[in-house]
């Protein structure tokens, strides 16, 4: 979201189009194919290597991703080449969940106060 004041319902529109992408992108197939495509285009025959599903089954998860615009494809003949449209996002999003995200527990006291400070700032 931009710098500009909005409004509560721009700003529920706007995160519920995010989680629906995040719905999207929860699935371990799908997350396979999206760091897959990371490494560059491949076509659905590779893909199929990658994760061991039925081909019915990896075409409605590409079907998914397709129509969340996170992939897209060529097709040459019988091929159909798919790539990510956008890159930063899916790159970013993978980097992140493969790193590790250790819990950081905080003080009680420490935890009110701060938020107390929150509520009258």
């Amino acid at each position: 979201m931009n710098e500009r004041t909005v409004s509560a319902e721009e700003r529920t529109v706007f995160w519920e189009s995010r989680a629906q992408l995040l719905r999207t992108v929860s699935h371990p197939v799908r997350l396979t194919i999206l760091e897959a495509l990371c490494e560059g285009p491949r076509c659905v025959n590779d893909m199929n290597t990658l994760v061991a599903i039925a081909q019915p089954h990896l075409s409605k998860h590409i079907a998914a991703l397709r129509k969340a615009a996170l992939i897209a494809c060529h097709i040459n003949g019988p091929l159909r080449c798919y790539y990510i449209l956008k890159p930063t996002l899916v790159e970013e999003l993978i980097g992140l969940l493969r790193q590790e995200h250790p819990a950081q527990q905080r003080e009680r006291a420490a935890v009110i106060r701060e938020a107390g400070r929150m509520t009258r700032g």
